[in-house]
C-alpha cells in the first residue's frame, strides 16, 4: 500500500521536471513566447497597489519545510523499526519531492517573472493535489497497520498523527496554490479585462470568473455590451490578425494550424485524457455492484468505500477534463479561428480588385440549371464567379467562416472516438467473447448505408441552401428597390414572386426533412441490428446463456460504440464541408489585389513631385491578358497618353457611357492596365501623425475621390465630412459654406449632427453629392478626383459649387481632375482638357493649345448645340425672390429630420419648413441629436407566453397536438415493451430463485411497477449503464408482481421465439421513435410557411417611413437567419425539450422510490440545480440575444465597406476601417465568448454536483447494505450519476429552445407593423380610369404627424386633362409633399385630391399607383436582364421594349444609325462597358460593328444587369428607368428631374420626346430648371405650403408683379425664358 502512497507523487514530480525543462528551452528561443507588458497589450492594473504574492509564497515555504521535517521524522521512525529498505526508499522519495517543491517555490520568488511564477504555481498545484490524495492513503495505512506490542502501539498513534498532519498541511498548501491569483485585475480602455488573464487556478477550472456576469444578469432586466468585460488580449481580433498574417505565403489550413498550435495541443491533450477517463466511473460502478452482490453480513465495507471514492474521484477528474476540452474548443479556438478568418476576409476586401462592376450572371434560375447540369471543372468555374457579388462575399464572413470555426470546435472527436472504441471493445470482449466481433461487423456494414444517407442529406442541404439564397436575394432586391416597388404598385407581384421562391424552398426543406428522418432511422435501427446479431451468435450459434447482466451491459456498450462510430463519418462530412468553405475563402484571399504595381512609378514619397497621367496605356475593367484583349468584346480605352498638370484644374468631358469614369478609376488603380503605364500617387494610410494646422494640413501626394454615385456612411453629416480627421472648426465652417450646405444644415433640426441613415437615405441626391464633395474638400488630399459631381445638383448650385468651391482660392494649389458636362462653367480656370467618346480620346491638351488650334471652339460649339449654357434653378431663383420681397405667410413649426426620408424628389420632406423658425428653434433647444436608425429592439427576459401560443397555433390546432401526444405515448409504450421483453428473455435462462428475494424488494416492487421502472430507465441517455441495472432489476421485480397471472411466461420457448418478438418490438419502437420528430417536423413546416407569408405581406405593405428608419440588413435578417432557425432548428429543439423533461421527471421518481434516505439530498440538490439553472438561463438568454444583435452591425459595416471600397482606398482610410472592424468583431465575440463560457459554468456545476450525489448515494447504500441487493444499488447509483446530466441538458435544451423562439419573437415584431391604406377598396375604379387625367385638389392640408404643423395649407387648384403643369418654388415650399400626397404616401388631414372625379382616398393604393406614373431622380435596377428590368412581370412584347429604348436614345434610331455608320462612332457602352465579357458576345450578334469599336449592349434585351445595375453608368441607369416608365403609358405622369446624370444633348432629346409623345397625358413636373417647364401649359408657384400663383408661363412672365417674373429675372436667362414663353403663348393663341 505504501507504493500507492508514494508513486503518484513521484510520477507527477518527474513529469513536471520534464515539462518545465522543455518550457524553459522553448522560452529561450528567439521565436518563442515572450512576456507581454502592459505597453504591449494596453491592459493596465487596476489601482496603484503593486501586486504581490509574497505572503502566500512565505506560507508555502513554511508548509514545505514542515512537510520535509515531517517526512524526515517518519524516516527516522521507519529506520529505528528496521522496516524494509523499499519503505525507507519510498520515504526518501517523498522527501526529495518536497525538496523539489521548495526549489521551485524559491525560483518562483526570485525570478521576478509573473509568467514563470504562474507556470511554477501550476506545476506545484498538481503536485499538491496528488499529495492530498496520497495523504488519504497514508491515513488508511496508519489506521490499519497491525502491531502487538505496546511500543508499537505508541508508534502507531504517532504515525496516525503524522498522517493526519500530512493531510492537513497538504490540503492547506493546495488551497493556497490553487487560489493564488495569476496577477492583478486589469483594465483596458477603462473597461475591466476578463479574469482569465489574472484569475486563480481554482477560479479558472471552476469558471468562477463568470459569477459576476451571472449576478448582473439576475439583478438587471437585461444585459448590454457594457456589462461584459473586455476580451483577454489573446482573444482580441487585432493581435490575432497581426499574428495570423505572418504566414500569408502558405495555405490557409497551414496558417490556421500554425497560428493556433498551442490551443490545438491543449485541446488534443485534454481530449486524450477525457477518452481514457470516460469508462473509469463505470468500471468503479461495476466493481461496486459486484461488491454488493457478493457481500455477506458482517464483512468489512472498506473496499466498497474505496470503490465509491474511486467512482467519485474519477468522475470529478472526467468532468474537469471535459470542461477544459470544451473551454479550449468552443470558448477559445472557435473564437480565435472566427476572428482570424473574418479579419483576414475584411482585410482582403480592402485590397481586393473590385470585379463587381463587370460581374454578370444572368438569371438566377438559369444559373442554377447550368450548375446542376455541369460538373467537375464547370462547377469549379461557377464557384469562381460565385464570390463576385456583395452578398456572396458577405457570405464568406457570415457562413463559411462560421462553418470552419464550428468544425474547429468538433474536430477533436477524431481523437476521442478511436480511444472510446478501443476501450469499449475491450469491455465487450470481456462480456460476449468473439460474438461481439460479429456485432462489430454488422456495425461496419451499416456504416456505408449511414454514410450514403448522410451524403444524400448533404445534397438536399445544398439544394436547400441554393433555394434559400435565391429567395433571400429576391428579398434583398425588393427591399433595396422598395420605393420603386411602391411607386409602381408592384407589391402583389413581388409578393407572389417571392412566395413562389419560398414554395420551392419549402419543397427542398420537405425533402431535407425526409432525408433527415431516414438518417435518424438508420441511426436508431443500427444498434438494434448490432445487438440482435451479437445476441444471435452468442445464444444460438455459441450456445451461451443470455443473462440480464450480460444482455444489458453489452447493450449499453453497443449504444456507446454506436455513437462513436456514427460520429466519425459525421465529423468527416462536416470536415469536408469546412474544407470546401476553407477553399472558398482561400480562393477569395488569392484574388487579385489593388497594389502599388497597378500604378507603375507612381511616387508615394512625401514631399517629392508626383506625376498624374498615362503613358501609352490600355485599360479596361476586367482582368484580361494580352492574348485575350483583342478577342474579348470588352469596353477598353487604348493607347492613352495623358499628363494632367499638378496643382491645376483638368476637365474630362464626353457623352454618357463614353469611358470617363474608366479613365478616372484607372488613375486610382481600380482597373486593369493591359499595357503601358499609369502614374498617380496613393494616399498614405497613416494620415494624421502630428498636430495639424493650416500650414501643414495639405498632405503632398495624397488623394481624395468624389464618385458619381455618392458613398456615405450611416453616421452624422459631420462625421461623413470629417471622415476620421481632427475637427478644425474654421476649416469645417468654410467647407460648409463652399459646398452650399448652410441652408440644408439650418433646415435639419439637429444640424450637422443629423443622422443620414443607411446609404444617406434621408438626404436628396444633391445633398448627398455635396456632402461627399465637402468630405473631399475638407480632406488633406493634394489631388482630388471628381466624377461628375455637378450632375445631381441644379445648375445654379453647380455654378455656386464651381465658383465658390472648385475654383476658389481655398482649393488653390490642389490638383483637381473633374469629369463634367458643364464645360463652360469650369473653363475659365482650367488648364487641361480631355474629351472622350466611345472609349477614345478625341481631344486632349492644355487649354491654351486647344484655343490656338481651334479645337476648343469646336468643343464649345458642340456644347452650345447641346444647350449646355448655364441655367439657374427654379428653387434658387424662388429663394432670391423671397429674400427680396416681403415676408409671406409663415409657418411656425419645425419638421422632424427623419420625416424627410419619404421624399421622392431632390427636396426632402424635412425641407418643408421655415428657415427663420428653424434657426430660432435651434437657438432655444440644445439637446442630444435624434438617432434616425435606432438600435435594434431586443426583447428582455423570458420568451413571452404569447410567442409560444403563436408558434403552437401556427403548427396546428387541437387535433394536431392530440396526435403529437398520442405518438409520444405510443413511442414510450413500445420502449416499455422492448425493455420488458428483453427482461423476459433474459429471465427465462435464470434459475427459479427469484422467490428467495428479500422482503424489502417485494415491498417496493408494487410501487416500482406502478411508476413503470422500465419506462424510466429507457429515458436515460443510452450510453450509460443504467439500462443494464434497470433491466436487471426488472427481471427481479416484475415476476414477483405478475408471477401468478402470467404463468405462461415461465414456459419453455425456443430462442427463435424470444428473438423474433424482440426484433418486432425493437423495430416498431425505432419507427415510432423517428415518428416523434417527424410529426413535429411537419408541424414546423406548416408554421414556418404561415409565419413567412404573414411577415412578407406586412413588410411589403409597411409605409415608407419604416424602410427609412430600419436598415435593410435588419429586415433581411428576419427573412434569412431567423427563418433558417424556424425552418431547421425550432421543431427539433422543441422535441428534445419534451424528451428531456420526461427524462428528468421519471428519473426523479426512480431515485425517490429506491433510496428513501436520499430524498432529502435529492431535494436539496434539486433546489441548487433550480437556482443555478435560473441564473444560467437569464445570462445565456441575454448573451445569445446580444450575439445576434451585435452580429448585424459587423455585417452591415462589411457590406458598407464593399459598396464604398473605391472611396475608402482613395482616401487611404483602409487602416482606420480595419480598426473599426476589429472593434465590431470584438463586440460580437464578447457576447459569444460569455455565452460559451456560461455553458461551461453550468456544466461544471451540474456535473460535479452529480458526482457528489452519486457519492452520497453510495454512502447511503453502504449504510443500508444489509437490506438492499445489487440491482437496487446499481440502479440508484446509475440514476444518481445521470440525474444532474439530465437536468443540465433539460436547462440547456430549454435555453436553446428559447433562443430559437427568439426568431419567432423577432418575426412577430415585424408582423405587427403599421400598414399603409388598403391596397384594394371595393368598388374598384373602372378599368379605363383615369380617362382624361383631370386633377382637382380641394382644400388640401397635409401634416406629417398629428402633433406637427401643416406642410400644405388648404391649397386648391385644378388641372385639365392633358395639361402640362410645372411646379416651382423655393426649397421647402411643398413641392415634394404634393407628389407624396398624389401617391398617398402621406394622407391629408383635411381636403381631398380627385382624379377624373374620383377621390383618391376612396380607392386602394394599388389601384391608384398602378394607374399613374412617377419618373424619380434616383434610378433603381434589379439584377437580371434588360428585359426583366423594363418588363418586370412579362407584360410587353419585345418590339415595345425596344421602342422605349429608342425613345430614350439608348438605341439609335434609323437616322442615327445611318449617321453612325458613316462616322463609325457609337455612343454605347458605359464606364463598365462590356457588361459580362465573352458570353455576351455570342448573344449580342454584333457582327455589324467594327472590331475596334465598343458594342451597344442595349440592342440585346438579354444583356445581363448586375446587382444594382452597377455595370451601367448613372446616366444609363436613369435612361433605363425612364424607358420603363414609358412602357406604362399612364394618363397622369409625375416627373422629378429624371435626367440629372445625362449629358445635355441626350437630355434635350428626352425633353423633346416628352413634349411630343406625351401630348395626351397630364404631366406634373417638379422643376429644377425654369427652362424645362417654360413652355408648359401652366406654372404652379408654391411658397411655404401655399399657392402663390397658378397661370400660364406667358401670363406670369409678362406680369411684372408676379413672383414667377422675379424668379425668371433672377435666373440669369430672362431673355431666353421670355422668348420661349412668348412663343408658347402665341402658339396657344
Amino acid at each position: 500500500m505504501e507504493l500507492l502512497e508514494t508513486i503518484p507523487a513521484v510520477v507527477v514530480i518527474s513529469l513536471s521536471s520534464i515539462i518545465i525543462f522543455f518550457q524553459g528551452v522553448n522560452s529561450c528561443k528567439t521565436c518563442g513566447y515572450h512576456e507581454l507588458s502592459s505597453k504591449d497589450t494596453g491592459d493596465i492594473p487596476i489601482g496603484s497597489t503593486r501586486f504581490s504574492t509574497v505572503k502566500r509564497d512565505v506560507t508555502k515555504i513554511g508548509i514545505i519545510l514542515s512537510q520535509i521535517g515531517l517526512f524526515g521524522f517518519l524516516f527516522y521512525l521507519k529506520y529505528i523499526q528496521n522496516e524494509n529498505d523499499n519503505n525507507i526508499l519510498l520515504n526518501i522519495s517523498l522527501i526529495i519531492c518536497w525538496l523539489y517543491a521548495l526549489i521551485l517555490t524559491l525560483i518562483s520568488i526570485t525570478s521576478g517573472s509573473r509568467k514563470w511564477g504562474w507556470i511554477i504555481n501550476c506545476h506545484l498545484a498538481a503536485f499538491y493535489v496528488t499529495a492530498v490524495f496520497c495523504s488519504l492513503l497514508q491515513i488508511r495505512s496508519a489506521f490499519y497497520s497491525h502491531s502487538n506490542s505496546v511500543s508499537f502501539s505508541k508508534i502507531k498513534r504517532i504515525r496516525v498523527l503524522l498522517s493526519l498532519a500530512n493531510f492537513v498541511l497538504s490540503f492547506i498548501i493546495t488551497l493556497v496554490a490553487i487560489t493564488t491569483p495569476r496577477g492583478p485585475p486589469l483594465i483596458h480602455n477603462d473597461r475591466p479585462v476578463f479574469a482569465t488573464e489574472y484569475c486563480s487556478l481554482w477560479d479558472f477550472i471552476m469558471f468562477n470568473i463568470v459569477n459576476q456576469l451571472m449576478k448582473k444578469a439576475y439583478y438587471q432586466p437585461s444585459l448590454n455590451d457594457s456589462d461584459f468585460d473586455h476580451l483577454p488580449y489573446s482573444l482580441r481580433s487585432s493581435p490575432i490578425y497581426n499574428d495570423f498574417k505572418r504566414w500569408r505565403d502558405r495555405s490557409l489550413l497551414y496558417r490556421i494550424v500554425s497560428a493556433n498550435k498551442k490551443i490545438i495541443l491543449l485541446q488534443s491533450l485534454y481530449t486524450i485524457i477525457t477518452g481514457i477517463l470516460y469508462y473509469a466511473p463505470f468500471a468503479f460502478l461495476y466493481r461496486f455492484i459486484e461488491f454488493v452482490q457478493n457481500y455477506h453480513y458482517g464483512e468489512k465495507l472498506e473496499w466498497g468505500l474505496i470503490y465509491i471514492i474511486g467512482m467519485f474521484l474519477s468522475n470529478v477528474a472526467l468532468q474537469l477534463s471535459i470542461a477544459q476540452v470544451w473551454y479550449w474548443s468552443s470558448s477559445v479556438l472557435q473564437i480565435v479561428v472566427k476572428a482570424q478568418l473574418n479579419s483576414e476576409i475584411y482585410s482582403k476586401s480592402l485590397k481586393r480588385y473590385d470585379s463587381s462592376f463587370t460581374s454578370m450572371h444572368g438569371d438566377d434560375d438559369d444559373d442554377d440549371e447550368r450548375k446542376d447540369e455541369n460538373s467537375g471543372k464547370d462547377n469549379d468555374d461557377a464557384d469562381d464567379e460565385d464570390i463576385s457579388t456583395i452578398g456572396k462575399i458577405t457570405n464568406l464572413m457570415a457562413v463559411d467562416s462560421n462553418r470552419i470555426s464550428d468544425f474547429a470546435t468538433w474536430w477533436n472527436s477524431i481523437i476521442d472516438c478511436p480511444i472510446e472504441l478501443c476501450v469499449g471493445f475491450y469491455f465487450l470482449y470481456q462480456l460476449l467473447g468473439s460474438s461481439c466481433l460479429y456485432g462489430l461487423l454488422v456495425m461496419i456494414l451499416i456504416l456505408p448505408i449511414n454514410h450514403q444517407t448522410a451524403k444524400s442529406y448533404n445534397k438536399t442541404q445544398d439544394k436547400l441552401m441554393k433555394a434559400r439564397d435565391k429567395r433571400v436575394n429576391l428579398m434583398n432586391e425588393v427591399l433595396q428597390g422598395i420605393r420603386m416597388v411602391k411607386f409602381y404598385a408592384w407589391e402583389k407581384n413581388w409578393e407572389n414572386r417571392i412566395l413562389d421562391a419560398r414554395n420551392s424552398e419549402l419543397k427542398q426543406l420537405r425533402s431535407n426533412f425526409i432525408h433527415l428522418t431516414m438518417f435518424d432511422l438508420v441511426w436508431i435501427v443500427s444498434p438494434v441490428l448490432v445487438t440482435i446479431a451479437s445476441f444471435y451468435i452468442f445464444t444460438k450459434i455459441q450456445g451461451n446463456e443470455l443473462t440480464a447482466s450480460i444482455a444489458f451491459t453489452s447493450l449499453s456498450v453497443f449504444y456507446e460504440l454506436r455513437f462513436a462510430l456514427n460520429i466519425l463519418p459525421e465529423i468527416f462530412m462536416d470536415g469536408s464541408q469546412a474544407y470546401i468553405s476553407l477553399k472558398r475563402i482561400e480562393k477569395f484571399l488569392n484574388e487579385d489585389e489593388i497594389t502599388d504595381s497597378e500604378l507603375e512609378n507612381g511616387n508615394n514619397v512625401l514631399g517629392q513631385e508626383s506625376k498624374i497621367g498615362f503613358e501609352n496605356a490600355t485599360v479596361t475593367w476586367n482582368r484580361l491578358n494580352n492574348e485575350e484583349i483583342n478577342d474579348e468584346p470588352e469596353f477598353k480605352m487604348k493607347n492613352l497618353t495623358l499628363n494632367f498638370p499638378i496643382g491645376e484644374l483638368s476637365i474630362i468631358c464626353g457623352p454618357t457611357g463614353s469611358g470617363k469614369t474608366l479613365l478616372l478609376m484607372s488613375l486610382l488603380g481600380e482597373t486593369n492596365v493591359i499595357s503601358g503605364r499609369v502614374y498617380c500617387p496613393k494616399s498614405p494610410t497613416d494620415i494624421v501623425t502630428y498636430e495639424l494646422n493650416p500650414s501643414n494640413w495639405i498632405l503632398p501626394n495624397s488623394v481624395a475621390l468624389v464618385s458619381q454615385q455618392a458613398w456615405l456612411q450611416n453616421a452624422s453629416i459631420k462625421s461623413n465630412i470629417i471622415f476620421g480627421l481632427p475637427y478644425d472648426e474654421e476649416r469645417y465652417e468654410n467647407v460648409i459654406k463652399m459646398c452650399s450646405l448652410e441652408t440644408d444644415l439650418e433646415i435639419f433640426e439637429d444640424g450637422d449632427m443629423t443622422e443620414i441613415g443607411e446609404k444617406g437615405i434621408t438626404l436628396s441626391g444633391g445633398q448627398k453629392q455635396r456632402v461627399a464633395l465637402a468630405r473631399a474638400v475638407y480632406s488633406r488630399a493634394q489631388h482630388i478626383l471628381m466624377d461628375d459631381v455637378l450632375s445631381a445638383v441644379d445648375t445654379h448650385t453647380a455654378k455656386h459649387l464651381m465658383n465658390n468651391c472648385i475654383l476658389s482660392d481655398f482649393m488653390k494649389g490642389r490638383t483637381i481632375i473633374l469629369v463634367t458636362h458643364h464645360i463652360r462653367l469650369s473653363l475659365s480656370r482650367a488648364s487641361y482638357l480631355v474629351a472622350v467618346d466611345n472609349g477614345k480620346i478625341t481631344v486632349a491638351g492644355a487649354i491654351s493649345d486647344l484655343k490656338s488650334s481651334g479645337k476648343l471652339s469646336t468643343i464649345l460649339e458642340e456644347a452650345d448645340s447641346r444647350s449646355e449654357e448655364v441655367k439657374d434653378s427654379a428653387e434658387l431663383a424662388a429663394e432670391r425672390v423671397v429674400k427680396d420681397s416681403a415676408d409671406k405667410v409663415k409657418l411656425h413649426h419645425v419638421i422632424e429630420t427623419t420625416a424627410a426620408s419619404s421624399s421622392t424628389s431632390v427636396e426632402n420632406v424635412e425641407n418643408e419648413v421655415n428657415l427663420d423658425n428653424v434657426q430660432k428653434a435651434k437657438k432655444k433647444i440644445s439637446k442630444k441629436p435624434k438617432v434616425l436608425v435606432g438600435e435594434e429592439a431586443r426583447p428582455t427576459g423570458a420568451v413571452r407566453l404569447r410567442i409560444y401560443k403563436t408558434y403552437v397555433r401556427a403548427n396546428g390546432h387541437i387535433l394536431f397536438w392530440a396526435l403529437v401526444v398520442i405518438i409520444y405515448i405510443v413511442t414510450r409504450t413500445t420502449q416499455i415493451m422492448e425493455s420488458w421483453w428483453l427482461k423476459v428473455w433474459s429471465n427465462a435462462s435464470l434459475e427459479n430463485d427469484t422467490s428467495n428475494n428479500s422482503t424489502s424488494i417485494y415491498e417496493i416492487s408494487s410501487f416500482l411497477t406502478s411508476v413503470n421502472i422500465t419506462t424510466i430507465s429507457q429515458a436515460i441517455t443510452p450510453y450509460l449503464l443504467n439500462q443494464q441495472i434497470d433491466k436487471s432489476l426488472s427481471a427481479r421485480i416484475l415476476p414477483l408482481k405478475f408471477n401468478d397471472d402470467n404463468q405462461d411466461l415461465s414456459e419453455e420457448h425456443s430462442i427463435d421465439y424470444y428473438l423474433n418478438i424482440y426484433i418486432l418490438i425493437t423495430l416498431v419502437s425505432s419507427i415510432y421513435g423517428v415518428a416523434r420528430f417527424t410529426i413535429l417536423y411537419y408541424g414546423g413546416l406548416r408554421a414556418s410557411k404561415k409565419l413567412h407569408k404573414v411577415l412578407l405581406h406586412q413588410v411589403l405593405r409597411a409605409p415608407l417611413r419604416f424602410f427609412d428608419t430600419t436598415p435593410v440588413g435588419r429586415i433581411l435578417n428576419r427573412f434569412s437567419k431567423d427563418f433558417e432557425t424556424i425552418d431547421s432548428k425550432l421543431s427539433g429543439e422543441l422535441s428534445w425539450v419534451l424528451s428531456y423533461v420526461l427524462m428528468t421527471i421519471t428519473t426523479t421518481f426512480v431515485i425517490s422510490a429506491i433510496t428513501k434516505e436520499f430524498i432529502i439530498a435529492a431535494i436539496i440538490a434539486g433546489v441548487v440545480y433550480l437556482l443555478v439553472g435560473i441564473l444560467y438561463l437569464k445570462a445565456s438568454r441575454e448573451c445569445k440575444r446580444l450575439d445576434s444583435v451585435t452580429r448585424s452591425p459587423l455585417y452591415s459595416h462589411f457590406t458598407e465597406t464593399l459598396i464604398g471600397i473605391t472611396t475608402i482606398r482613395a482616401y487611404g482610410a483602409a487602416k482606420r476601417f480595419m480598426q473599426d472592424t476589429f472593434d465590431k468583431i470584438d463586440t460580437n465575440h464578447r457576447a459569444c465568448f460569455n455565452m460559451w463560457i456560461a455553458n461551461r459554468w453550468l456544466s461544471i456545476r451540474y456535473n460535479l454536483s452529480g458526482s457528489f450525489l452519486a457519492f452520497f448515494a453510495g454512502i447511503f447504500l453502504l449504510y443500508n447494505i444489509d437490506t438492499i441487493d445489487s440491482g437496487l444499488a446499481g440502479l440508484s447509483l446509475s440514476f444518481a450519476l445521470n440525474f444532474s446530466e439530465q437536468i443540465m441538458w433539460t436547462i440547456r435544451r430549454y435555453s436553446l429552445l428559447e433562443m430559437s423562439l427568439n426568431a419567432v419573437e423577432r418575426v412577430c415584431e415585424f408582423s405587427e407593423l403599421p400598414q399603409e391604406a388598403p391596397a384594394i377598396i371595393y368598388p374598384r375604379p373602372p378599368a379605363a380610369w383615369p380617362y382624361e387625367g383631370k386633377i382637382k385638389v380641394e382644400n388640401l392640408e397635409v401634416k406629417y404627424a398629428e402633433d406637427l404643423e401643416p406642410v400644405l395649407h388648404h391649397i386648391n387648384f385644378n388641372v385639365k386633362g392633358g395639361e402640362k403643369i410645372g411646379i416651382v418654388g423655393r426649397t421647402g415650399s411643398g413641392k415634394s409633399t404634393i407628389a407624396l400626397s398624389l401617391f398617398r404616401f402621406v394622407e391629408p388631414s383635411h381636403g381631398k385630391i380627385s382624379i377624373d372625379g374620383i377621390d383618391i382616398s376612396s380607392i386602394g393604393v394599388e389601384d391608384l399607383r398602378s394607374r399613374i406614373t412617377i419618373i424619380p431622380q434616383d434610378p433603381i435596377l434589379f439584377s437580371g436582364t434588360i428585359r426583366s428590368n423594363l418588363d418586370v412581370f412579362s407584360q410587353y412584347e419585345d418590339f415595345e421594349i425596344l421602342s422605349s429604348l429608342k425613345r430614350v436614345h439608348l438605341i439609335p434610331s434609323e437616322l442615327e444609325q445611318i449617321i453612325a455608320s458613316d462616322t463609325s462612332s457609337f455612343r454605347t457602352l458605359d464606364r463598365r462597358g462590356s457588361v459580362g465579357g465573352r458570353s455576351l458576345m455570342s448573344r449580342r450578334g454584333s457582327r455589324g460593328s467594327s472590331m475596334h469599336d465598343n458594342v451597344n449592349v442595349f440592342k440585346d434585351l438579354d444583356t445581363p444587369v448586375s446587382e444594382g445595375g452597377k455595370n451601367f453608368s448613372q446616366g444609363q441607369r436613369q435612361l433605363l428607368c425612364l424607358a420603363r416608365a414609358l412602357l406604362k403609358s399612364s394618363k397622369v405622369i409625375l416627373m422629378d428631374e429624371a435626367t440629372a446624370s445625362i449629358d445635355f444633348a441626350t437630355d434635350e432629346k428626352i425633353q423633346q420626346m416628352i413634349r411630343t409623345e406625351f401630348i395626351d397625358c397630364t404631366i406634373l413636373c417638379i422643376a429644377h430648371r425654369l427652362r424645362t417647364i417654360i413652355d408648359y401649359d401652366r406654372i404652379l408657384v408654391l411658397d411655404q405650403g401655399n399657392i402663390i400663383e397658378f397661370d400660364s408661363p406667358h401670363n406670369l412672365i409678362t406680369n411684372h408683379e408676379s413672383l414667377f417674373y422675379k424668379m425668371c429675372q433672377n435666373s440669369g436667362e430672362f431673355d431666353q425664358l421670355m422668348s420661349l414663353a412668348l412663343k408658347k403663348g402665341n402658339k396657344d393663341v
